[in-house]
């Protein structure tokens, strides 16, 4: 098994030419810190030079940020950068400048603006699916927290330039039926497209299922999680009215029981279980088809009304669910203290609980959790959800790995999701009491991990941060270690090093996702990671680091702060990030190129 799509976004290639041309720009920058050595390079003969923006450079500026990834097209042996700014500004790009090559608007009702958030999905090699928004034609910024009047869909042609006319541009709507004799309706006032889009395809299908999943900005109420399959061939075929092929509400609670409209529910466990993972959900492949993985967020958990936050569902074409839970062991079921009984009997549905290496409750600085249960306490600290999984196979033993906003890593086994076989602490808990958490619904991680191999060994790679000055965070690298009991995880580096000055200055903010790709002849595996912008100058920084052991390869200082949850874009020589230059923008695609100092002959990969 392995998730279907999520690299045709990230990179065109692991291992092309690097041609180790003459840098070409105006930043030749590797500062910042490598576990504590400030001048230490474990590549000292590369160099990361900046292509765009630089001063005189012509590269395309975005009104609104760039919430989503930039993507490579090529067209005509030629390779384009495809940006999408959340104005609804679709841009191809000179991969050289930055320059605009085209650009299109997506369309929205007479009157009305775009907000983008979402990453778009390639369904063929010309052509990808857009969810967006439509938003008040008068709002003053592209913010995501502006009222959303509709929640649209759109194939774009990246070969001809437009909006195909093939399939136009849907609305999404959706009334299902909900607990106590209700329905429950889809408001787009009160959802948010924030995750990926992705693509599952059974054995005969041309362009496959689209996933559009979503929560609400802020947990503003009434809000849940709803997850939209979009049936691209019928939509083809057979027109818009065929499109959605169904749907999924994670908290099937009508509206007067989600609290008062408008207030925010993220302290609270009423409805909710936001589908709103950055990441998306995660697509595994199996035999003829595939099988969905989403991850509900904060909210509401009672398996016997179906509301399933805090948890992980395991679903597939259909959107059709079921925990498969013993009906006996969870006849009483406690949503403060579920019991282990229930928990270890759902087939695929997975609830978090303290087994493994890591088994004590969290110590918060403020002690707000005093004489809480877990559950309980998650809902002080608006923890547990927001990643995606990754998958990982190591000998017999099928897994998911998990991170979570409270700043563990959790095991789960993908064939029985009631067994979990280990929990570990990636990091502490946010603040102190001389040092209070400066955001306390952020959490300690939001991300999806990267997975590399040494051989037959997972290197299981997991982006944290931390928004305090005590704490140290970074990249926490992982492996799974087979034992009599099961497997367990055990704790191969971090970047920085957790025992240096480094980590507890740095990754004090959301980081980006990361990507690999390989450098030189050997083919060594890196990992590439923005770290925000939190210092007094702004600025974000573009990091590469070994894999194998967590030495600094490149680092070079952007142009503005980046963009979290975005995922830097290899290509050839060539890496590619999402910047923005304000909190909603304008954007822009910052360029760069890794050079050879002491060859100007081809030499190997990146």
């Amino acid at each position: 098994m392995r998730h279907t799509v999520r690299t045709s976004l990230i990179g065109l290639a692991t291992a092309l030419l690097l041609t180790g041309a003459a840098g070409c720009g105006d930043d030749n920058s590797q500062d910042g810190a490598n576990n504590g050595e400030p001048d230490a390079y474990s590549a000292p003969d590369w160099e990361i030079n900046r292509m765009f923006p630089s001063q005189g450079a012509t590269s395309k500026e975005f009104e609104g940020c760039l919430y989503s990834s930039p993507m490579p097209y090529e067209r005509d042996g030629a390779t384009e950068i495809v940006a999408l700014g959340a104005e609804g500004t679709l841009a191809g790009l000179d991969p050289d400048t930055g320059a605009e090559l085209w650009s299109l608007e997506l369309p929205t009702p007479d009157g009305e603006g775009v907000l983008s958030i979402a990453q778009p999905a390639f369904i063929d090699e010309h052509r990808i699916l857009i969810a967006y928004h439509s938003v008040p034609g008068s709002a003053e910024e592209v913010d995501p927290n502006t009222r959303r009047l509709t929640h649209r869909v759109a194939v774009v042609d990246l070969q001809n330039r437009q909006v195909d006319p093939a399939f136009g541009d849907i609305a999404l709507e959706a009334t299902v039926d909900g607990n106590d004799d209700k329905t429950v309706s889809f408001d787009p006032a009160y959802a948010l497209i924030r995750p990926d889009v992705e693509i599952g395809k059974v054995d005969g299908d041309t362009f496959g299922k689209a996933y559009i999943t979503s929560g609400n900005a802020r947990d503003i109420q009434p809000w849940h999680g709803w997850a939209f399959e979009i049936d691209v061939d019928a939509w083809h075929e057979q027109g818009a009215d065929a499109s959605v092929s169904s749907v999924l509400v994670t908290t099937p609670e009508p509206a007067e029981n989600c609290g008062p409209e408008g207030s925010s529910g993220s302290r609270e466990r009423l409805c909710g279980g936001g589908l709103w993972a950055p990441s998306g959900p995660l697509v595994l492949d199996q035999p003829g088809g595939y099988e969905l993985v989403l991850a509900p967020g904060n909210g509401q958990l009672d398996l016997a009304r179906n509301d399933y936050a805090n948890t992980l569902m395991r679903t597939g074409p259909g959107l059709d669910f079921d925990p498969a839970c013993d009906p006996d062991a969870c006849a009483d079921f406690d949503s403060d203290a579920p019991s282990n009984a229930c928990i270890e009997s759902c087939e695929n549905l997975w609830i978090p609980r303290l087994t493994g290496q890591d088994d004590e409750p969290p110590q918060v600085w403020d002690n707000r959790c005093d004489g809480l249960t877990l559950f309980e306490c998650w809902q002080q600290l608006d923890y547990i959800g927001g990643s995606t999984p990754a998958y990982v196979e190591v000998g017999e033993y099928k897994t998911l790995n998990y991170p979570t906003k409270d700043g563990h890593l959790y095991m789960v086994d993908q064939t029985h999701y009631g067994t979990q076989f280990d929990r570990l602490k990636l990091v502490e808990n946010c603040g102190t009491a001389d040092d209070p958490c400066r955001w306390t619904w952020a959490g300690m991680a939001v991300t999806e991990p990267v997975v590399a191999w040494d051989g037959d060994t997972p290197i299981i790679m997991t982006p944290t941060f931390m928004p305090d000055k005590t704490h140290p965070a970074g990249v926490v690298a992982t492996t799974i270690r087979a034992t009599d009991d099961g497997p367990v995880y055990e704790r191969l580096w971090e970047f920085p090093s957790f025992d240096t000055d480094a980590a507890t200055e740095r990754f004090r903010r959301h980081p980006s996702r990361m990507t690999l790709s390989t450098l030189g002849d050997e083919g060594r595996q890196i990992a590439w990671i923005v770290d925000i912008a939190s210092g007094p100058d702004n600025k974000g920084q573009l990091v590469a680091i070994d894999v194998l052991d967590g030495t600094r390869v490149f680092e070079t200082t952007l142009g503005d702060r980046g963009r979290r949850y975005t995922v830097p874009l290899v290509v050839d020589d060539r890496v590619y990030v999402s910047s923005c230059s304000g909190d909603f923008g304008p954007g822009h695609v910052e360029g760069f190129q890794i050079t050879r100092e002491d060859s100007g002959a081809a030499d190997g990969g990146l």
